[in-house]
């Protein structure tokens, strides 16, 4: 009873209910030992069923509730049904308990052969969450193949932004109809989606305040509306009861126009959202007031832009030394001032009664 290895596979071996049970694990070997342990555990405890493994619900059954039930009424439905399909064209007719931690690897190695890392890990995700469910409506009973198998390591966050010279010339070609959309981005770091589902029941030009309720962390936030746009605001006429009413191919169209006569390459409109945080943070170098201010759940999003504040922290540090008393006058630096010797004090003895 152990682990050993097959053909570069290894396999668990162990006891339940007194028989043999044998399982291919895969490649990795601390996975398999992980599995054992914890089959020996389930064993201890009386929760290891195995007649529950042998559902019959297939990937392509459990996927298809997955989607009625849960992703469709989400805001990443397009993209997650995107997904799936592609899922269960790899899967399809398989049972969900017939679904290893190899396939779910070899999955991710198929689909890296056409796209990123990041890619690969997003299927990932998505198979997960579809075993996840299952499990909650009682549709398979096994372990969850894809969340034993690890992620792939992505790279580094892309981090693009405009400085005061991209920014003056970008704004010299934009077409008028997009012109406040792009100063809205840059003036609040709203996503697009944001700003183009702005209301302006939302805008409160009078307390100069933006307020968000539909978000992609779900969390409302509150925006202050600063001088420039608030003017812009101001001016504009109020035909919709949207704040900018242009239609989405009109917006792609003139942006990536605008980028092109401004001779601006490698960037993205989610940028924008880049540049607002970069200006931000170099003026502020305040990151907790950043976070709030772009809607991070956690700071480690808004960590990005912290090496962004390194002139600030040499203006503290300036600070720091004019108020420090401290000085260097008269003191040899090619070596340390000798130390002094202190001849100690006798003791007093008092006199002889």
């Amino acid at each position: 009873m152990g682990v050993f290895r097959r053909q570069n596979v290894w396999w668990i071996d162990y006891y339940a209910s007194g028989q043999r049970k044998r399982e291919r694990i895969g490649p990795n070997h601390r996975l398999a030992e992980e599995m054992l342990a914890k089959r020996k555990a389930e064993v201890a405890e009386g929760k290891f069923f195995p007649e529950r493994k042998t559902a019959n619900t297939t990937f392509e059954e459990a996927a298809l509730t997955f989607w009625e039930q849960h992703a469709r009424y989400k805001k990443s439905a397009h993209g997650t049904k995107l997904l799936l399909n592609k899922l269960i064209a790899m899967f399809g007719n398989r049972k969900l308990a017939d679904i290893t931690p190899l396939m779910v690897q070899e999955m991710r190695t198929e689909i890296k052969r056409h796209a990123t890392a990041a890619t690969a890990n997003r299927y990932h995700a998505v198979l997960r969450a579809v075993f996840n469910r299952a499990k909650d409506w009682r549709l398979f009973y096994g372990e969850n193949p894809a969340s034993i198998a690890r992620l792939e390591k992505e790279p580094p966050h892309r981090l693009r932004y405009l400085n005061e010279h991209e920014i003056r010339k970008l704004l010299m070609f934009c077409d008028s109809r997009i012109l406040p959309v792009i100063i809205c981005a840059l003036a609040t770091g709203m996503r697009r989606g944001e700003i183009m589902k702005l209301k302006w029941l939302d805008a409160d030009l009078e307390h100069r305040i933006i307020y968000l309720t539909e978000t992609k962390s779900g969390k409302p936030r509150e925006i202050p509306i600063i001088e420039t746009l608030h003017e812009m605001l101001s001016a504009m006429p109020r035909t919709s009861e949207y704040v900018f009413d242009v239609p989405n191919i009109t917006l792609r169209r003139c942006f990536e126009k605008a980028l092109k006569e401004a001779g601006i390459s490698g960037f993205r409109f989610h940028d924008l959202r880049h540049t607002f945080a970069s200006h931000f943070i170099m003026r502020t170098a305040n990151l907790p007031a950043l976070q709030a201010l772009l809607g991070h759940s956690t700071p480690v999003m808004t960590q990005r832009y912290a090496h962004l504040s390194n002139s600030h922290l040499r203006d503290n540090m300036a600070i720091f030394a004019q108020s420090l008393a401290i000085s260097a006058h008269g003191m040899r630096m090619n070596a340390l001032p000798a130390p002094q010797i202190i001849t100690p004090i006798p003791p007093v003895v008092p006199p002889a009664i």
